[in-house]
């Protein structure tokens, strides 16, 4: 272990932190982030529908009150998952925008660059066609039976803006800003007078860049429209295989040894792998799943059963610490880290005991949340719990979040709370070893500061 963790260290924590130090980066984890409230706003509208089978003594009671309307609040629902796509293409857009303007110091507005990001992303969302050489819009019944009406494939709502936009919206807004920046850095903007008002100033520095999108997004579509597709047809390919990656046991295995040997050498792998990249597909398996797909590894998945007390499932450890340790170090640790750990933030557990770099903690840190995944994902897999059907706040504590996730499934507080002794399990070894360690040297420590006081 020691030599993979030099390895590791030597020859890919450079690359690495500037990996997760790009402003493309950067951008895509905040706009992560801001999406979340959305797919927690949405969830607590779906969970009203479930009611009845959350408590069926009160079903007859839920059916003749909130469910009558069902209608009207349904459309939460409905706009915030079914358009989540906008809010992460204005997000990366305003987020990538403020990268360059921050730290490159460049003469942009962010909130210019969340608009130009909707526009580029918006045309890429209607579908066109060529009939006998001339351009239109494609009116049809595509093949998931959702229906094509001059170019905008809808099934209750617009499909694209809803998760499946994602990644062309994460392009759209790249996009978008680099042409912004171009325009502004190039100074091709129509400058107004002194003394015109900032917001009219603004928007006319807006419009060269907004025509330069319109043109190039107007050349992309009917490139690829000539070819008999479009952009997201093409980034459904190699999305698809990424999807699929994440949609089997085996595949989350590896994604799970990548985020926890980062960790191990002190890179943030939740940030770099998890949240940057596996999140937008863990949304999309999300909005599918409530449209009545079976996808495991979904929404929250991840910090209901996996990250239990954070990355390495260091709640159990945490614990633990603060009743099992002889070690004052580590007792004094844990009683400081357990309210976080609760909350799933467990940063001082990982800098603290330390578990980077140490041969101790770190097997047992990348074992227990595979070992969580194998139970909870074949769990899932074979009905013994619910699906992922509703987004949760990450900070919710072991059993909360797996029940709100669920749409109300008791027995998944019951699989989380199994994780968490799992996980204990598989620290308690190690933990031990440790701890006689430290409580030794803590011992000899004491022994000699008494042999100076003596002398």
């Amino acid at each position: 272990m020691n030599a993979v963790l030099h390895f590791m260290e030597k020859h890919l924590l450079g690359p690495l932190n500037k990996i997760a130090n790009t402003k493309f980066i950067r951008a895509l984890m905040n706009a992560g982030l801001t999406a979340v409230p959305f797919t927690i706003v949405a969830s607590i509208f779906l969970i009203l529908n479930n009611l009845p089978q959350i408590i069926p003594p009160l079903k007859d009671f839920f059916e003749a009150t909130i469910l009558q309307y069902s209608a009207i609040y349904s459309i939460a629902n409905t706009m915030a998952l079914g358009s989540i796509a906008l809010f992460y293409v204005a997000a990366t857009g305003y987020y990538f925008t403020e990268e360059y303007r921050t730290r490159n110091n460049e003469k942009l507005n962010s909130f210019t660059g969340a608009i130009l990001s909707i526009f580029a992303f918006l045309m890429t969302v209607v579908q066109v066609g060529f009939t006998d050489g001339k351009a239109t819009l494609i009116t049809d019944l595509a093949s998931d039976k959702s229906i094509i009406f001059n170019g905008i494939s809808m099934g209750g709502w617009i499909t694209r803006f809803s998760g499946q936009g994602i990644f062309v919206g994460i392009i759209a807004a790249v996009l978008a800003v680099q042409i912004y920046r171009l325009c502004i850095n190039k100074n091709f903007t129509i400058k107004m007078p002194e003394g015109v008002p900032d917001g009219v100033s603004r928007s006319f520095a807006s419009l060269i860049p907004a025509i330069a999108i319109a043109f190039v997004m107007i050349i992309i579509i009917t490139i690829l429209a000539w070819l008999g597709t479009d952009i997201h047809a093409i980034l459904a390919a190699p999305f698809g295989f990424v999807q699929n990656l994440t949609g089997s046991y085996l595949g989350v295995v590896v994604i799970m040894l990548l985020i926890h040997l980062l960790w191990a050498v002190g890179v943030h792998g939740t940030a770099i792998i998890k949240n940057t990249f596996i999140n937008p597909i863990l949304l999309v398996a999300l909005t599918q799943n409530i449209d009545g797909a079976s996808n495991v590894f979904a929404g929250d998945f991840v910090n209901m059963y996996l990250f239990i007390g954070g990355a390495g499932s260091t709640l159990g450890l945490c614990i633990m610490f603060i009743f099992m340790a002889k070690s004052q170090q580590l007792k004094t640790l844990g009683k400081t880290a357990i309210i976080p750990a609760v909350f799933n933030i467990n940063e001082p557990i990982i800098f603290g005991a330390p578990i980077v770099y140490n041969p101790f903690l770190i097997i047992p840190f990348i074992i227990a949340p595979i070992a969580n995944l194998t139970l909870a994902y074949f769990a899932t897999q074979f009905g013994l719990v619910g699906k992922v059907i509703s987004g949760i706040p990450w900070v919710s504590p072991v059993g909360l979040g797996a029940f709100l996730g669920t749409g109300g499934d008791f027995r998944a507080i019951i699989l989380a709370i199994l994780c968490l002794l799992l996980s204990m399990v598989i620290y308690f070894p190690f933990f031990k070893m440790y701890d006689n360690k430290l409580a030794a040297e803590e011992t000899v420590a004491v022994n000699d500061e008494e042999l100076v006081v003596e002398v």
